[in-house]
């Protein structure tokens, strides 16, 4: 195993379990990759990852065999809210990616206006027209040519819906323009639920409903670091020979049959090249995320005025960051942590820098900046996004995080891509008479973004090992 961050965790976990002895090679000095504690005003919390997806049982499964389902926590209801150019409300309830499922429901009208909310409700009644046979061509599915998502809501609801609604939300989760988001990656099964509806708000409401009851995110009690911690002990004592601050630069030098790329994909494909014929690599191979935290000494945001965070539109004016979560509001562990340790009226509150296209020649804040320029835009955006004004001197603690090739890439044809890769993979160790040791890659870039993704496609991984073992 190269790579010990979740996805390398889990694909251990799964073979290990099954009796495969496991060596597992991690870089850097510490399990986990970008599931990481970082400490802030005597406060250990989560550098990186902080939730994951409910849509799946996947998550689930592995923190009850790991034994933390007493420790899983759900957000606080409020919701994150939206900031545009004219307004600041929060998101509408309904939604998939910003798109609504009810465009005439009183929080999306806020949004749109009544003339864009008019516009969007033509969708429950305009033909497909295209979409249909684009659908049977199989084009819903993720990375077969699928739809960007941009395409299809500017058709279906009309270009107010895409940039008050759907662009802050793609950018800010995704790092990605709507125009470059493959619809099958970003939202599983929705075109096809599209074409079956007739309509892009029924599809949203049928993806909705069929969803697990409860919150669409959930998290651990003291953060996502518990998983990682209890995923370290379990493999240890199935035997595990776990070697952190070893980095892997040749395979050649691993004595093992299978060898499991867990790692970014730049880095993977660059392990593997010498053992497969893969494609030519895209020219984006992974993008970087910068995230400022703040511990703020500020009581009058006990009232949460902006929910649990707030998703940013590109087109908002002076203010730097795609999004703000207000982490203490968000999660009540965090929330008595905070007072525990330092008192009342004291809020975490974590700003991200860096959406795809963003021009740093013209000032644009990302993964390039310095941490002295991060530091004095998030001290600036935080009150504007509050719409409250915070002083230096509230500002106890903060630092700079980045995630270099952290995200994944969304854009239409990359799971074409990866499959490619894959495949190539697959076909070096069969072209190599068996003589090489078998190859496989997982992890986000890989699998998509969140948890719900990487575990069960790196489960899926380690079990083509299990069953040939």
């Amino acid at each position: 195993m190269v790579g010990g961050g979740i996805a390398g965790l889990t694909a251990a976990w799964e073979t290990a379990r099954a009796g495969v002895p496991v060596r597992l090679y991690e870089a850097s000095d510490r399990l986990g990759g970008a599931i990481a504690p970082h400490v802030l005003a005597g406060l250990e919390v989560d550098a990186g990852a902080e939730a994951f997806a409910t849509r799946s049982a996947a998550v689930p499964q592995l923190i009850q065999e790991l034994g933390l389902s007493d420790q899983v926590v759900e957000p606080n209801p409020d919701g994150a809210w939206l900031q545009l150019p004219d307004l600041a409300s929060p998101l509408p309830a309904t939604g998939i990616l910003g798109i609504p499922g009810d465009p005439a429901a009183a929080d999306v009208v806020a949004i749109l206006g009544e003339e864009g909310a008019r516009r969007a409700a033509e969708d429950l009644s305009r033909p497909l027209e295209g979409w249909g046979a684009a659908a049977e061509a199989g084009a819903g599915a993720a990375g077969v040519g699928a739809p960007s998502v941009g395409a299809v809501v500017r058709d279906r609801m009309g270009q107010t819906v895409l940039d008050r609604l759907v662009t802050p939300i793609v950018s800010g989760v995704h790092s990605a323009q709507a125009d470059d988001l493959d619809m099958g990656n970003a939202a599983p099964g929705l075109f096809e639920a599209m074409c079956q509806e007739g309509s892009l708000a029924r599809a949203v409401a049928k993806v909705r409903s069929s969803a697990p009851a409860g919150s669409a995110v959930n998290s651990l009690e003291g953060g996502l670091k518990t998983l990682v911690a209890a995923l370290e002990q379990k493999l240890t004592e199935l035997g595990v020979e776990i070697r952190t601050g070893t980095e892997v630069t040749n395979l050649g030098d691993l004595d093992a049959e299978h060898v499991i790329l867990a790692v970014d994909g730049p880095r993977a494909l660059g392990l593997a090249a010498p053992y497969a014929d893969l494609p030519p690599q895209q020219a984006e191979l992974g993008r970087g995320v910068s995230l400022v935290s703040m511990v703020l000494k500020a009581p009058e945001l006990d009232a949460r005025p902006r929910g649990t965070g707030m998703l940013v539109a590109p087109s908002v004016e002076g203010i730097g960051a795609k999004a703000m979560t207000h982490v203490s509001a968000k999660w009540d562990w965090a929330s008595r942590a905070l007072t525990q340790q330092l008192g009342e009226g004291h809020h975490l509150v974590r700003l991200s820098y860096g959406r795809v296209g963003d021009d740093p020649a013209a000032g644009a804040l990302g993964f390039a900046s310095s941490d002295e320029q991060l530091l004095q835009a998030a001290a600036a955006d935080v009150g504007a996004l509050f719409g409250l004004p915070i002083a230096g001197e509230q500002i106890l603690d903060a630092d700079v995080v980045r995630w270099q090739k952290a995200l994944p890439q969304a854009s239409a044809g990359h799971q074409q891509y990866v499959a490619q890769v894959r495949e190539a993979l697959a076909q070096g160790w069969s072209a190599q008479s068996r003589s090489g040791p078998r190859l496989y890659a997982v992890g986000s870039w890989f699998a998509g973004t969140g948890l719900a993704r990487v575990i069960p496609d790196a489960r899926a991984v380690a079990e083509l090992i299990t069953n040939d073992s």
